[in-house]
C-alpha cells in the first residue's frame, strides 16, 4: 500500500531505480523502472555498443527524481497518483499490437544496425588481439569507425530526413493548390446556365420545325376538304 515515509530513507532507495517507489508504496513503477535500467544494461553488456548506454543514464535520472518528486508531494496529491506501469502498458490491448509496414521497416533497419555494430565489434576485437594494438592500420580503423564514420550517418539521416520533408510538403500543398484553382474559376451566372440548359441542338430543332409544317400542312388539307 502506497504510503508517504522518511524523505531520507527514500533519497538512500532511489538511488537504486526502482527502489524508492516500492518504499513508498508505487510497486507497478518500482518494477517497470528497475526493469527498463537493467534491461537497458543488459543490451549494452551483450551487444557492446557504449552509446547504448545513454539510455540506461536516462532511465536512471527519471526514477531518481521521479521517486523524490512523488515523495515531496503534499497529502492529498500523494493520496490521488495511481500506481501504473510505465507508459500505460497495463491497459493496452495487446491482440491490436501491430506494426504498420512503415513502423516494420524502421524496427528492421534499427535490428540490421544493431547487428552489424555487434559483429563489428567482435570482428575488430578479434582482428585487433590477432595483430596488436600498436599497429599504426588497427589504430587508423579504430579511429575512422570511431570518429569519421558516425559523422557520416549522421549526415545522411540529416539529408534523408531534410529531403523527407520537403516531399511532404509537396504532397501536402498539390491538393491545396487543386482546390485554389478550383476556387479562382469564373463562375457562369445563373441566365447563362438555364439559357444553355434550355437551348436545344440545331437538328433537334429542324426535326421538330419539320414536324410542325407537316402538321401545318395536313390542317390546311382538312380544311380544304371541308369546304368542297
Amino acid at each position: 500500500m502506497k504510503r508517504k515515509k522518511n524523505r531520507f530513507w527514500l533519497f538512500v532507495f532511489s538511488l537504486m531505480p526502482g527502489a524508492g517507489h516500492m518504499y513508498i508504496g508505487f510497486m507497478k513503477m518500482g518494477v517497470s523502472f528497475m526493469a527498463g535500467f537493467l534491461l537497458s544494461c543488459v543490451v549494452v553488456g551483450i551487444t557492446g555498443i557504449g552509446a547504448l548506454a545513454a539510455i540506461s543514464i536516462i532511465i536512471y535520472a527519471y526514477a531518481f527524481f521521479h521517486a523524490n518528486n512523488l515523495g515531496s508531494l503534499d497529502d492529498e496529491q500523494f493520496a490521488a497518483m495511481e500506481d501504473e506501469y510505465l507508459f500505460g502498458f497495463a491497459d493496452m490491448d495487446y491482440s491490436r499490437l501491430k506494426l504498420s509496414r512503415k513502423n516494420k521497416n524502421i524496427a528492421a533497419a534499427a535490428l540490421i544496425v544493431l547487428g552489424v555494430c555487434m559483429l563489428w565489434n567482435v570482428g575488430f576485437g578479434m582482428l585487433r588481439d590477432y595483430m596488436g594494438w600498436d599497429n599504426p592500420m588497427i589504430r587508423a580503423i579504430y579511429y575512422t569507425m570511431r570518429d569519421e564514420v558516425p559523422r557520416v550517418v549522421i549526415a545522411l539521416a540529416v539529408i534523408w530526413f531534410g529531403v523527407a520533408l520537403l516531399r511532404g510538403k509537396k504532397d501536402t500543398e498539390a491538393p491545396l493548390m487543386q482546390l485554389e484553382q478550383k476556387e479562382r474559376q469564373p463562375k457562369e451566372p445563373m441566365g447563362e446556365e438555364k439559357g444553355k440548359q434550355s437551348e436545344v441542338p440545331k437538328g433537334e430543332q429542324s426535326g421538330e420545325q419539320m414536324k410542325e409544317l407537316r402538321g401545318e400542312e395536313k390542317d390546311g388539307q382538312a380544311d380544304g376538304q371541308q369546304e368542297v
